[in-house]
């Protein structure tokens, strides 16, 4: 075979090669002789024949390691992680001291157990559970038959103590008549006794009839005392014919607490508000300082929230605040630290007269929370569904800069999350 290809044109294998034939065949027709040898074992190994040109393959660039774009993502994403570590260990303390936040707060108000101040049945109940009442607007009626007649009974007694003082009026001129009666009395009585003197000193009255003239001169000295007396005690009463005099106030105060007794068997609402709890049926009967239902101040609602200690550290009453509520997911309404709690229980109690000790082995004891009172600066504003015992959060800013600022948006986020609970 080398010996055929050593025969031919090189320009001829190169034809040959491109068109795809052999080269021996090709060699045959371009010679009508061929050798062959005999022994081919003795034959040189050809040597290779470079590739055609048009035959190389073309380069083509290796794509970069796969393990080293492996490396490189776990060491981004390392950074990352400790990036991200580190900013949470940081945010904590920071955002304890500038911008303080407690979830788990609830709203509260005054709540007013409302009872009678009067004992009787129920005549009319006047509003239904949960009603929405004014101030002064009545909420029942307790039957008032027995405290009209006290009324009436009080009024009557009045009446009489005015009569009483009346006629003391009318006894001070017959008081002065007698006054006027016994002094004449008195008159006669010191002449009888002259004349009784004058016939006595001369031996021509009895000692008897002396005796006489004088115990009727002492005793129409008495009847004048006695009547001057009298005339005083006629004055004095007389003048306190009226609001002043003793037995005319006894009556009136008497009459003041029927007619009061009368006025609470109406039941009235203390302030605006909301009726809540209410327990009363017509007919039932109420003892004074019974509790009938609960009433709910909205003018006094704040929200109570719990602090960590340290979280308190730079907060006064007067700081701002924000609140956040279950019921309005999303809201923010701006708040005012109203006051912060003075003490709270310890739990530690006694024992045959000696404190106990505490017995927690915990290595990390839970932190004490002191309750934190907020009030909320336009009430107007709450919702509806804003109701007493709703679930709040708070955050609290001392002071502004980027940490509260940072905080507001992280209280919104988690405002949004809660309202798809």
């Amino acid at each position: 075979m080398a010996q055929a290809r050593a025969t031919m044109d090189p320009k001829d294998i190169v034809n040959a090669d491109k068109a795809g034939l052999p080269a021996i065949g090709r060699a045959a027709n371009e010679s009508k002789v061929v050798s062959i040898p005999v022994e081919r074992a003795t034959d040189p190994a050809p040597a290779p024949l470079p590739p055609p040109a048009a035959a190389k393959t073309p380069d083509v660039t290796e794509p970069p390691a796969a393990p080293n774009r492996s490396r490189r993502k776990a060491k981004l994403f390392g950074i990352g992680l400790l990036v991200t570590l580190g900013g949470l260990v940081a945010w904590y303390p920071l955002a304890d001291h500038y911008a303080p936040f407690a979830s788990g707060a609830s709203i509260t108000a005054e709540v007013t157990q409302v009872a009678p101040r009067v004992a009787g049945p129920v005549q009319h109940v006047l509003i239904s559970d949960n009603a929405e009442v004014k101030a002064g607007q009545p909420l029942f009626e307790i039957d008032d038959t027995t405290f009209r007649m006290d009324v009436a009974q009080a009024q009557g007694q009045l009446d009489q103590a005015m009569n009483s003082v009346t006629s003391g009026v009318a006894a001070v001129p017959a008081a002065e008549a007698k006054v006027a009666q016994t002094e004449v009395a008195l008159t006669i009585a010191q002449q009888e006794l002259e004349r009784a003197t004058t016939l006595h000193d001369k031996g021509l009255l009895p000692l008897a009839k002396f005796n006489t003239a004088d115990a009727n001169a002492k005793t129409a000295a008495l009847n004048v005392e006695a009547a001057k007396a009298d005339l005083e005690r006629v004055r004095a009463s007389a003048s306190t014919a009226d609001a002043n005099n003793p037995n005319v106030r006894a009556a009136q105060a008497a009459l003041d607490r029927a007619e009061f007794a009368l006025r609470n068997t109406r039941v009235v609402a203390p302030a605006d508000g909301y009726v809540s709890n209410l327990s009363l049926a017509e007919g039932q009967f109420v003892a004074a300082g019974t509790p009938a239902l609960t009433f709910i101040n909205p003018a006094t609602q704040m929200v109570i929230a719990d602090f960590r200690e340290n979280q308190l550290v730079n907060v006064q009453p007067g700081d701002k605040a924000t609140v956040m509520f279950e019921a309005a997911p999303g809201k923010q309404f701006e708040a005012t630290v109203d006051s912060i709690a003075w003490g709270i229980n310890s739990g530690r109690t006694t024992a045959n007269g000696l404190a106990q000790s505490s017995n927690d082995t915990r290595w990390f004891p839970p932190a004490r929370k002191i309750p934190v009172r907020v009030t909320i600066d336009d009430m107007s504003a709450l919702p509806a569904n804003v109701r007493l015992g709703s679930e709040a959060s708070v955050l609290i800013v001392p002071e502004d800069g980027i940490v509260p600022t940072i905080a507001r948006g992280l209280m919104g986020i988690n405002g949004l999350l809660s309202g798809l609970n």
